[in-house]
């Protein structure tokens, strides 16, 4: 399956893992039909392919498309003669196996060179093999520190009601819903609901006035700036503003951005700060 526009970008990403993936599965061959004997790894030495080499097909006479069990012939095997080490390996390997009336059958075979213990994914042996290894450093038992001072409270720093999350801080929270409903009646954008997901799907999909998209776009970028910098600063500083206070400091940001405008578009930065000011 190649990559193409319509698919989605994790589905891409997962695409794109297909390589990686075949170093960790195996296809123990039962009637061999779904097995490709250059492509599938149904040995051990992975890939024939890779393994053999990519002159394989031509030097042996056995097409890129074919399967195991076109191969299996009479109760033996139809391949010419080795003609390099690596497929001398194959043949030994193939006079140990014979095709039957079983389905092929997948399996978790390895995890780089160590073999696994059963056919189950185990994902804790995944991140270990994909991820970047590096020795220990010498401090890492002044950095991790078992009876260290435990890790804060989970609990959104802004309402103190639910775990913090983005889609709870943005807008979930009572604290950042009541700013955000504020700024959207006064920009008279219609609230779908206080999902994040559906906040974002509605400001995509807005449209009127070029104007007061700009405003209500803008409005809604200074409000998750200002609600991330009150979180960090009821942690870091134990300062605390009231949803009176940041509304009025969304204002001001808002404002100083529409002057910032006049030098580039003079009308334009008029035009938007009339707006502004005209919004109940």
């Amino acid at each position: 399956m190649k990559e193409s526009q319509s698919q989605t970008w994790l589905f891409k990403q997962i695409l794109r893992l297909r390589q990686t993936a075949i170093n960790w599965m195996r296809i123990l061959p039962g009637n061999g039909n779904s097995i490709f004997f250059w492509t599938t790894p149904w040995s051990p030495f992975g890939q024939l392919i890779n393994f053999v080499g990519h002159n394989g097909p031509r030097q042996y006479g056995i097409p890129l498309s074919s399967s195991l069990a076109s191969l299996w012939v009479g109760e033996t095997w139809d391949i010419g003669p080795a003609r390099s080490q690596e497929m001398e390996q194959v043949q030994i390997f193939l006079s140990t196996v014979s095709l039957s009336e079983h389905e092929d059958m997948p399996e978790w075979s390895r995890l780089g060179t160590t073999p696994a213990t059963n056919n189950k994914f185990v994902s804790a042996k995944v991140y270990n093999y994909i991820r970047e290894s590096k020795p220990l450093v010498p401090w890492h038992h002044v950095a991790w520190l078992k009876k260290g001072i435990p890790k804060s409270d989970p609990l959104c720093l802004l309402c103190n009601l639910l775990p913090e999350s983005r889609n709870h801080i943005y807008f979930c929270c009572s604290f950042s819903s009541g700013i955000w409903r504020n700024l959207a009646a006064k920009l008279q954008f219609a609230i779908i609901s206080d999902d994040w997901d559906d906040t974002l799907q509605g400001l995509i999909r807005y449209t009127g006035d070029n104007r007061l998209r700009f405003l209500t776009i803008l409005s809604w970028q200074t409000l998750i700036h200002e609600l991330w910098r009150e979180r960090n600063n009821r942690i870091h500083r134990s300062h605390f503003k009231s949803q009176e206070a940041i509304f009025s400091t969304i204002s001001s940001t808002i404002k100083n951005r529409i002057s910032s405008l006049r030098e580039t578009d003079p009308m334009e930065s008029s035009a938007c700060m009339q707006l502004w000011f005209s919004l109940p």
